[in-house]
């Protein structure tokens, strides 16, 4: 049995970061699908959302924090560069997409899309060419280098690619066929392991 559990439903874009980073890392760990706003979910997490997560007695309910502890407290490749400027952009993109990208794709253009939040016609609108200027911003990060932070995978393509992979579920997917360089990363992404095994039921 593993001291390690991941805590929270499998289609939380943030729940999915961490598995993959878990998996990234080779860490064998227990999951339990908790929905946010529960019972179950508030005696993990003081805010009642997804994810947590725990090693042993330690616990953790921010994803980033949790992120940055799984590489850092387990063997496995190197998920953050050891160059002092190269994780500054990565920590950058990171900011960058929790405060922007995330509220833009996931709460104005997914939920409406999946019937999770009643459809605002106005709001999915506004999102479209806000969802533009962020996926330039990647486009020409990504036609430089093949990942975010440079040439190696590093813990901010794996908060990005959780967010692409939904919003590539709804129609507004034909809006990534414009950035090849997003489209080319998102395909080299979804070749690993850790994407596939991660992937939560539809």
């Amino acid at each position: 049995m593993s001291d390690v559990t991941l805590y929270g439903f499998p289609l939380s874009t943030y729940v999915r970061t961490v598995h993959m980073v878990l998996i990234e890392k080779g860490v064998d760990f227990e999951q339990q699908p908790y929905a946010p706003n529960t019972d179950e979910m508030r005696a993990v997490s003081p805010t009642g959302k997804v994810p947590a997560f725990s090693h042993g007695d330690f616990m953790l309910f921010e994803s980033l924090a949790m992120i940055k502890y799984i590489d850092e407290a387990f063997t496995g490749p190197a998920l953050q560069p050891a160059d002092a400027k190269k994780r500054a952009i990565m920590n950058q993109w990171i900011s960058y997409i929790n405060a922007y990208v995330f509220s833009t794709m996931v709460h104005e253009i997914v939920l409406f899309r999946f019937e999770i939040r009643p459809m605002d016609q106005a709001t999915l609108d506004a999102a479209i060419p806000k969802t533009k200027e962020q996926l330039a911003l990647f486009e020409a990060s990504l036609s430089t280098a093949p990942y975010l932070a440079g040439d190696q995978i590093s813990l901010a393509d794996f908060v990005l690619y959780p967010i692409l992979a939904l919003l590539g579920m709804t129609p507004e997917a034909s809006l990534l066929t414009a950035y090849p360089a997003v489209s080319a990363w998102k395909k080299s992404m979804e070749e690993r392991a850790s994407i596939t095994a991660s992937a939560p039921p539809m």
